[in-house]
């Protein structure tokens, strides 16, 4: 009987344990769940770009948008090469990209 009694405490004792775990990890998950996506948008991108004294017409609109839309160093890859496409300066363009 003793060890029936003894098992069920430690029994009681994990399933305490893996509950106060599981409400832990409840509880860190739930900010990052509902968090909002960055606030970096193309317009950055091109507002920087501006400020440098580029003219920014279709193409650099086109370059950023990638960089917005396509999630991932896959997009600011593209904005990127657009960029240089359009003759802007290397370290210019690695800013613009990853700001929007």
């Amino acid at each position: 009987m003793r060890n029936t009694i003894r098992t069920n405490r430690r029994g009681g004792a994990l399933r305490r344990t893996a509950a106060a775990a599981s409400l832990t990890l409840i509880a860190a998950a739930v900010p990052v769940a509902l968090a909002t996506p960055a606030s970096a948008s193309p317009s950055d991108c091109t507002a920087y770009l501006k400020g440098r004294g580029y003219t920014i017409g279709s193409g650099v609109k086109k370059a950023c948008a990638a960089a917005a839309n396509i999630p991932g160093p896959v997009g600011d890859d593209a904005c990127w090469k657009e960029l240089l496409d359009l003759h802007v300066k290397g370290d210019y363009a690695i800013k613009a990209c990853g700001l929007a």
